[in-house]
């Protein structure tokens, strides 16, 4: 096919006969589907294609003479050239602590309506992070913010009440300051947009430090190719054990990689982590490899350090933004902080419902599948 505005598209008789939607075929999308792969003939092939009356490329296969149809969007949107599928890969917006226009801060109550629902959407996915406004103190808030993102994913910790202790379990309930971090990298597939709303902050301190992962691990790419190669190809162990009688243990890359080599997800809790499952060769090479890119990470210099006060919420992507606390003291100050969990599954369903109901071409864009086992 040859489009108006000169481009060529390809697209073989195998996918895309196996590509048909017709009453007769049925539905993958339902998967109410009559057609089996094994029912299409390996010799299938083009008897004849024509634009109808609707805009569509009307094509009749032989052998059987069935016939389909497909629609100019689908197929501009789903051709395989190397450029369009580039074209339709998400490119993420990069950041440093000092990039321009980096803080953005939405109205919760605005995003009722569909429009500012979007834009809250399409910052996350692009930046990795939005802190709402007028989220308010009550409890519930936290779960009726969550579910204009997707279904709340539900773990052992269910909707987790961050509060300094003096005795915890979990560190993320002390007052000491905690590093960049992923959650719980311990599971296979770790959790995905995390919802932080703050029903009480510290006067002093328990600030949000945030680490773009993307543009850390495009930067060590850079400079330490080697390194890089290590973390984003040998997987790492994490592991956690509760006293409730849970023991979780996951592994995986560091820096997880699609097909392609472009970052799509990161894992990495430096206290979390598991003894090192490697040969015994590459274990010095490795933690110097660890050693550098936490390092950065560490580094006060890399990190957007901002407060999120009494009702407002810190939105991000826990498997791209590295996330940490500045310390306080709780003899002063007290501290509470709601936690919750949508998947990236969750999130980009929304998306792409959002962009359906406009007719827009995003619906097919293809989104960084995160740091998934």
């Amino acid at each position: 096919m040859r489009w108006a505005d000169g481009h060529e598209s390809r697209y073989p008789a195998i996918w895309l006969r196996h590509n048909c939607v017709c009453a007769e075929c049925g539905s993958t999308e339902t998967a109410r589907r009559e057609l089996r792969l094994t029912d299409i003939p390996r010799e299938i092939a083009v008897e004849s294609a024509a634009v109808n009356e609707q805009g569509e490329i009307a094509v009749t296969w032989k052998p059987g003479f069935h016939r389909s149809r497909y629609g100019a969007l689908w197929l501009r949107a789903h051709c395989l050239s190397p450029a369009e599928r580039d074209y339709r890969r998400h490119k993420p917006v990069l950041w440093h602590p000092r990039s321009n226009n980096l803080l953005s801060y939405e109205s919760y109550p605005a995003l009722e309506e569909k429009p500012a629902r979007l834009r809250f959407l399409e910052r996350l996915r692009d930046y990795g992070f939005v802190i709402l406004n007028d989220v308010g103190c009550e409890r519930e808030a936290t779960e009726q913010v969550a579910k204009l993102v997707g279904s709340l994913r539900m773990t052992n910790y269910g909707i987790y009440e961050l509060i300094s202790q003096p005795s915890p379990q979990l560190v993320g309930d002390t007052a000491v300051p905690l590093a960049p971090h992923t959650d719980e990298p311990y599971r296979h597939h770790p959790p995905g947009i995390t919802f932080f709303h703050v029903l009480a902050q510290s006067a002093e301190g328990g600030d949000s430090t945030l680490v773009d992962g993307y543009h850390v691990a495009e930067s060590f790419r850079s400079e330490n190719p080697e390194a890089f190669r290590l973390l984003s190809t040998v997987p790492a162990g994490f592991h956690r054990t509760l006293k409730e009688g849970r023991a979780f243990y996951a592994s995986g890359p560091v820096i997880r990689l699609d097909r392609e080599g472009h970052v799509e997800g990161l894992r990495l809790l430096d206290r979390g982590t598991a003894p090192f499952d490697i040969d015994a060769g590459e274990v010095a090479a490795y933690y110097d490899a660890l050693r550098s890119l936490l390092a950065y990470l560490y580094d006060a210099r890399n990190q957007l350090i901002v407060k999120i006060e009494a009702g407002q919420m810190l939105v991000f992507n826990n498997q791209r933004l590295l996330h940490g606390r500045t310390g306080f003291d709780p003899t002063v100050s007290h501290r509470h902080v709601r936690s919750c969990n949508v998947d990236l599954d969750e999130f980009y369903s929304s998306l792409r419902v959002a962009y359906r109901e406009l007719g827009r071409e995003e619906a097919y864009m293809t989104l960084a599948q995160g740091a998934g086992t």
